[in-house]
This record gives structure tokens, C-alpha cells and sequence, in this order.
């Protein structure tokens, strides 16, 4: 728990600690950290913890009776399993942070291939260390999460689940599916009433490690969606376009291409951060000095999230057409005014300094 409270406070830090005008009222933080909690924070984890146990129930199932019809309810149970989990993934606070949760679950980016690499190889050599939970949960982040379930249930060879002569890579597949049960319920524990972590989280305060004020606490609530939002355009959209030259673009370099979940997920990404804006209630803090701001921020997140929808088809084909990969371009463009909103608009009229930025800049 100590450690847990050392990473939080330091997270805090990072955020930024603007000076407000103490002058300025601000409507009280708690309610906000409390509908967080109890209307976001709880319900996301359950849900990815239900997706999770379905994927484990469908890939016994899958293992014990081998068949098309299995195969593809396996497949069905990871791409809801990969939403699910998109809707929590920009949550960088708590325990999902703390012994590599956040990694097992999902490890990207991977510029370089590992966990591909790693997997391949553990299919090549029939390895007994990723047949079982206990023993896979040991091993390198790489080979644990939703990237490796992919690759053993769309990757090359997968259609071979469907027969009964690859018991070694299903039994893999279980494994990791089981993993990310495990993992999800640490992290609904380290969300219950009786932690350290939750008590902090209610109520700021002179000793808090997590946020001692409520301007602190809304710096780190603010700067989660940001950061979100950045990391989406970064790590997600950047992976496989290339704004300024078409012909540099890599569709074989997004995430969950394999699975046609890349714009799905992107999709869950930011209906999960809108969620989190919406259910948190946080517009509260913006209503006296911009009381239409969060209607329009709600616009920008649909406008965007719109987007994502209508870009149904996989990467190589979105990005081969102009009029589609226009519509990415687009959507890069759509989640940068968000994030400007929020930096900006939303920050200032919620009491934060003049100039003060959670934003990278660009």
C-alpha cells in the first residue's frame, strides 16, 4: 500500500500544481470524486472483469470441444473484452498502476515486435511456462495481455483452434484470458471502501498523499482526460498514420489490426473518457463562469466518437482510400479540439491560472 500511495502522489506531481485565484469560489470537489468512483471507476473495472470471465469461458470452451462455432465465440469474447478494457485504459491512477497491471493488460507500444516475437516462440518450442495462469503470470508483460490473446486467436496458425491439433496454443490462450481475470479483480480490490487508496481519494486534505487540495484533485481528474486524449492521437492514430506523408503510413503498426479492432478501440477510448467527463459530474466546477462549456465539450467528444463509427473496416482499406483516410486525418483533428477545450476553456473557467497547460503543446 505504501508503495501504491508513493506512485499516486508522485502521479499528482506530475500533473502540475497551478495557483488558482483563491478569491474565485469553486464548487466542493468531493461530489465529483465520489460520482467518479461510484459511477465510473466501479462499473468500468466490473465490466471488463465480466468481459475478461466470458473470454475465459469461452476459450474452455474452445479447448474442450474444438470447432468453427467455438472459435468464433472466443473471438467475439476478446473483441468485447478489448472494449471493455478501452474504456478504462486512459485510467492512470490507482492500482492498474502498480505491479505491472497496466502493461500485463495491454502492452503497446511495441515498436520492435517483442511480444509478437515472444509468443511465436513459445508456440514454436510448445512452452510449458504460458499453459497455466500461475506460471504465465511470471513471465515477461509481453506475452500476458490482450496483444498476445490476439495474436494466439487471429494471428498466423489461429485458424487451427477450430481443429483439435494445436491443444498447446488454446491452452496459452486460457491461460492469458484467466490472467486478465486475475488482474481485473486486483484492481476492483484495490477500489474497495476498506483501502487506504479509497479514503484518499474521497476527500483531499493537509496530509492526503494523493491531492491535499481540491484544486490538486482536479488537476489530476482534468489531467487523466488530457492525457488521454494525447496518448490516443499518439500512440494510437500516430502508430499506423502519418499525417504529412500518405505513403509512410504502416497499418500493419495498429493496434489489434489483426482482430479489426483498431477503430473500435480507438472508438471505446473515447467513449470511456466522455464517460468519465459525464458521470463524474465534473462539469460542476465549470458552470458559473462557462455555463454552456460542457455541452460543447459533449459535442466534440460525439463529433469524434461519430467518426470512429463510420470508419468500419480494417486499417490497410481505411488508410488505401483517400476519402476514409481523410476521415482519420479528420478525427486526429477532432480529438485535439477536445483536448483544447479541456486545457484551456474547461481549465480556466474551473478556477486554474491563466497559461496554465496540461496539453503537449502542439
Amino acid at each position: 500500500m505504501k508503495r501504491l500511495v508513493v506512485a499516486l502522489f508522485a502521479l499528482a506531481i506530475s500533473v502540475g500544481a497551478a495557483r488558482a485565484d483563491q478569491n474565485t469560489p469553486r464548487p466542493p470537489i468531493e461530489p465529483v470524486l465520489e460520482n467518479m468512483l461510484t459511477g465510473y471507476i466501479r462499473p468500468g473495472y466490473a465490466a471488463f472483469e465480466g468481459a475478461a470471465a466470458e473470454l475465459g469461458a469461452a476459450m474452455s470452451a474452445l479447448c474442450s470441444v474444438p470447432s468453427e462455432a467455438s472459435l468464433e465465440t472466443a473471438r467475439s469474447a476478446f473483441r468485447t473484452t478489448v472494449d471493455r478494457w478501452g474504456r478504462m485504459e486512459w485510467l492512470r491512477l490507482g492500482p492498474v498502476m502498480s505491479e505491472n497491471r497496466l502493461e500485463r493488460i495491454l502492452f503497446f507500444p511495441d515498436r520492435k515486435g517483442t511480444g509478437r516475437k515472444q509468443v511465436q516462440a513459445a508456440i514454436a518450442s510448445k512452452s510449458d511456462a504460458v499453459t497455466s495462469v500461475e506460471s504465465l503470470a511470471g513471465q515477461s508483460v509481453a506475452m500476458q495481455g490482450l496483444g498476445a490473446i490476439e495474436f494466439l486467436l487471429f494471428g498466423n496458425g489461429s485458424d487451427a483452434l477450430s481443429g483439435s491439433k494445436v491443444a498447446h496454443r488454446c491452452a496459452f490462450a486460457q491461460a492469458a484470458a484467466d490472467n486478465l481475470v486475475n488482474l481485473s479483480e486486483e484492481i476492483i480490490a484495490g477500489w474497495r471502501d476498506d483501502t487506504g487508496l479509497v479514503t484518499f481519494f474521497r476527500k483531499p486534505g493537509p496530509d492526503d498523499p494523493l491531492f491535499r487540495t481540491d484544486q490538486e484533485a482536479l488537476n489530476l481528474l482534468l489531467g487523466q482526460m488530457i492525457h488521454g486524449l494525447e496518448a490516443i492521437r499518439d500512440t494510437r492514430l500516430s502508430a499506423f498514420l502519418n499525417k504529412q506523408e500518405p505513403t509512410r503510413d504502416r497499418p500493419k503498426s495498429a493496434l489489434f489490426w489483426r482482430a479489426g479492432m483498431t477503430l473500435p478501440s480507438i472508438e471505446a477510448n473515447l467513449e470511456g473518457l466522455q464517460a468519465l467527463f459525464n458521470e463524474s459530474g465534473i462539469e460542476i466546477i465549470s458552470k458559473d463562469m462557462a455555463p454552456k462549456l460542457a455541452d460543447a465539450i459533449r459535442f466534440e467528444f460525439r463529433q469524434a466518437i461519430r467518426t470512429a463509427q463510420d470508419l468500419d473496416a480494417p486499417v490497410s482499406e481505411l488508410l488505401a482510400d483517400p476519402q476514409t483516410r481523410d476521415k482519420l486525418v479528420y478525427l486526429d483533428l477532432a480529438i485535439k479540439i477536445i483536448i483544447n477545450r479541456l486545457d484551456q476553456e474547461f481549465a480556466q473557467a474551473g478556477g486554474l491560472a491563466v497559461g496554465f497547460s496540461f496539453g503537449d503543446g502542439d
